[in-house]
């Protein structure tokens, strides 16, 4: 195991935090009777019964080899669920565009901390009655309501029962019920928290921090002297108020159905797709004509792979070879007054449907909290009753519950307007 952290700087607790996440995933998998493979630079999980694996935080790789490797692997197995998990920005040259080209789509933002343990501020108030103790030898699974507690769920079947020293898990009681779990890995020379999970009707009574506490005061028993985890937007709060710091987000992309199995990217693909990411016009003159208006293997067109790699001169390039420019793509490519042009054009527009959400422009300004583009579509007058197909919002409604307030507003008013 490697040797205990102290006096580290945000870029030690950074490579820390990375091999402390790729300890839990090899254990995971081997604890569900799954694999680990290991390439020059590349590792990765497979888990036959859940379909799923994991791809940890590739380093610099001598050409695609490996990475192909990888994906042959996986193209013959049954798998519905892979993720890749990269330190930002990503110890691979390209890592996205590598990525996107065989088919996985951007994913979201780990929110990487640390505390220094001696540091903690644990000024809160928790239940008189709460017992907070160590425990791998509990099952969770039947306990409803517990966040993270399936069997499926990362680090808990048999994985804390199959490591007790690298691995303890923790247990919050009251009046004798399970209310909130946590779980600790020892690795990379910290101390990393992970599925901290209250009951909902436990939530805001303290006790997601005192088990957090709980945690990190084993920790600092053990010998550590930092605590490292990974945030979402809701739970940083809680974290900074413990003492946690920001270090810095990750990177993530993932697979989320059977494309590999069924239908992988072949090498045509997988090049048009790496000389779009990489500006390569020479590569892309070079590749037989193709229906450029088709979605790649991760659902993306060429045009809108070229708007997220900022590639300006691909996307002409597209666009001369018959790729259809929308609205979206316009604005996504920085081209604002096309934009305008595009919807002055065509009013109709405004309404179009995008993405595996089907939602509109509207709600697409909403999602990214883009007032500027909120008012391009409003002057356009859209139809506000229009909803997505996943959740059944309204563009309004998306504002309200993402709690964009600025657009929230300028839909009010719009729709003030309309009925005077």
């Amino acid at each position: 195991m490697t040797a205990i952290l102290s006096n580290a700087d945000p870029f030690r607790l950074e490579a820390a935090i990375a091999q402390n996440h790729s300890d839990l995933f090899y254990l995971d998998a081997l604890a569900k009777g799954g694999m680990v493979r290991q390439e020059t630079g590349c590792s990765w999980t497979y888990i036959p019964e859940e379909q799923c694996g994991d791809i940890l935080f590739p380093k610099q790789l001598n050409g695609t080899a490996a990475l192909d490797a990888m994906f042959d692997f996986y193209r013959t197995h049954p798998v519905r669920d892979l993720c890749c998990w990269s330190l930002n920005p990503p110890e691979t040259t390209d890592l996205d565009v590598l990525l996107l080209a065989r088919g996985f789509q951007p994913g979201w933002k780990p929110c990487w901390m640390a505390l220094e343990i001696s540091a903690i501020r644990p000024s809160f108030v928790a239940p008189a009655d709460l017992v907070i103790k160590p425990d791998n030898e509990m099952s969770l699974s039947a306990i409803a309501g517990l966040p993270y507690a399936g069997n499926n769920d990362l680090g808990n079947k048999n994985l804390p029962q199959l490591n007790p020293k690298q691995v303890q898990r923790f247990v919050a009681l009251k009046q004798g019920r399970v209310v909130a779990q946590t779980l600790m890995l020892f690795g990379g020379g910290v101390a990393g928290i992970y599925n901290v999970g209250v009951v909902p009707e436990y939530s805001r009574q303290g006790i997601g921090k005192a088990i957090v506490t709980a945690a990190c005061l084993h920790a600092f028993q053990e010998g550590y002297h930092y605590v490292t985890l990974n945030a979402n937007s809701n739970g940083r709060p809680l974290y900074e108020q413990l003492g946690f710091k920001w270090i810095n987000d990750g990177l993530t992309w993932s697979i989320t159905d059977d494309r590999l199995n069924t239908r992988s990217p072949g090498p045509a693909q997988v090049a048009l797709a790496e000389a779009i990411g990489k500006g390569d016009l020479t590569m892309l003159d070079s590749l037989p004509a193709t229906d450029l208006n088709v979605p790649l293997c991760n659902g993306m067109r060429p045009l809108e792979l070229a708007a997220h790699f900022r590639q300006t001169i691909c996307a002409e390039w597209l666009i001369a070879h018959g790729a259809l420019c929308s609205v979206l793509d316009a604005w996504d490519m920085g081209w604002r007054d096309r934009s305008a042009a595009l919807l002055a054009d065509d009013p109709e527009a405004v309404n179009q449907l995008y993405g595996v959400y089907q939602y509109t422009l509207l709600h697409v300004a909403a999602e990214r909290n883009d007032s500027v583009l909120a008012q391009l579509v409003l002057s356009f007058d859209p139809n506000l009753q229009l909803r997505d197909m996943v959740y059944q919002g309204t563009a309004l409604e998306w504002a309200r519950h993402l709690q964009r307030k600025e657009i929230e507003a300028l839909i009010g008013i719009h729709m003030s307007g309309v009925s005077d």
